[in-house]
């Protein structure tokens, strides 16, 4: 597994592992964006699904409306649906969280 040397990581504050939207949840929660104003910019230490590969990504996530916060790294943006609690309902052409029966 190619992994990118550390200096490339410094000051990372987590990981976001790639097709997993369960990882926004992370920087979301921390600073509340799913419930308050705000834009926050990070550096995660990014996982690639299947090969495994770990490199720098530099992410923004905006506060859009209650529980409405657009992700953005690079060219991709979405806009992801969190519940009160602040996890994943809704990462579009990826996940959604599905109603219990």
């Amino acid at each position: 597994m190619p992994l990118v040397g550390c200096d490339a990581l410094d000051g990372a504050l987590g990981c976001d592992l790639g097709l997993c939207p369960l990882t926004n949840t992370m920087p979301v929660l921390r600073h509340g964006l799913h419930r308050a104003p705000g834009e926050r910019r990070f550096l995660m230490a990014w996982v690639s699904v299947p090969g495994l590969d770990v490199e720098p990504s530099r992410q923004t996530y905006t506060h859009l409306g209650p529980r409405r916060v657009r992700y953005a790294s690079g060219d991709f943006r979405s806009d992801l649906t969190f519940d009160e609690d602040g996890c994943v309902v809704d990462h579009p052409r990826l996940a959604r969280r599905l109603a219990p029966r």
